[in-house]
């Protein structure tokens, strides 16, 4: 069964209401709302949880991350950040959400790899007190392989959460990843794996829609749908006319209808993935 989800951030500029309907008109299984994006609007909770039970909306929510950094060399930095992942877990408790995505922290300087996977463990400790404390389970992201970022692998991540590992889940970024193969390869290895965040890339341009770039998603989505994990649509776009929203939609349905062709035998010549 498939379980697709978008990010809030791809209606920033949204009422619920308007994303809401998304779901609906597109039988989508729900959206992951960015808990900045929550609060910068101040949205109210009361009429998210009426929409979600009208619409059978299933609910994650990405915890706050932007200047933010879990593994700071500064204390109240460090601190602030942890604060701002606890009241994430919050909102995500008065929302009825399923999990919060949280982004691990990165180097404050490029040559303090053990220092900082320390520090970033000792806010794990605190992160993992309150998701316990909360009942709200907590999915750490594999992030993207540029300066600073030093939890990028699976390994890398085995080695960040240490004797923290079983508390948490985790969750593949197809646009972190250098290649099909690597998202593959997470995807099939990693432990505790809850979900995946699907767009793709350009080069070092990250996020961009599923359609559009270096992955061939008429291909990888297919393998993507078969790991039986909720899959969800991530990128940015601030305009009223939600046209990176409505780019990945477009392809995901193009796609339907090419696995549905698949399915009867009738693929036609224009299919990309059979192309001589």
């Amino acid at each position: 069964m498939k379980r697709i989800f978008f990010s809030s951030t791809l209606m920033w500029s949204a009422p619920l209401q308007d994303m809401a309907q998304v779901v609906q008109d597109n039988q989508l299984a729900g959206i992951e709302v960015w808990a900045q994006h929550f609060f910068y609007h101040q949205y109210d909770k009361a009429a998210y949880r009426e929409y979600a039970n009208k619409f059978q909306m299933e609910t994650f929510v990405h915890s706050c991350s932007w200047d933010l950094n879990l593994a700071s060399l500064n204390e109240g930095i460090r601190q602030a950040s942890v604060q701002e992942v606890v009241a994430s877990l919050r909102l995500a408790k008065e929302l009825g959400a399923a999990e919060v995505t949280v982004h691990p922290g990165h180097m404050t300087m490029p040559f303090w790899p053990r220092t900082s996977v320390a520090l970033f463990h000792q806010s794990l400790e605190q992160i993992a007190e309150a998701s316990q404390s909360l009942s709200m389970p907590v999915s750490l992201e594999i992030m993207e392989k540029i300066p600073k970022e030093f939890v990028t692998s699976v390994e890398a991540m085995q080695e960040a959460a240490g004797d923290l590992f079983d508390s948490f889940y985790y969750t593949l970024d197809t646009a972190h990843c250098d290649s099909a193969d690597e998202i593959r390869r997470i995807a099939s290895e990693m432990p505790r794996l809850s979900k995946i965040h699907i767009s793709n890339r350009q080069g070092p341009v990250y996020h961009t829609p599923l359609g559009e770039g270096d992955y061939d998603f008429m291909e990888l989505l297919p393998y993507l749908y078969g790991r039986q994990l909720p899959l969800v649509v991530e990128g940015f776009d601030a305009g009223t006319g939600y046209t990176i929203l409505h780019k990945n939609l477009d392809f995901l349905h193009e796609e339907e209808q090419y696995e549905y062709m698949d399915k009867k035998n009738l693929r036609p010549f224009t299919d990309r993935r059979y192309a001589v």
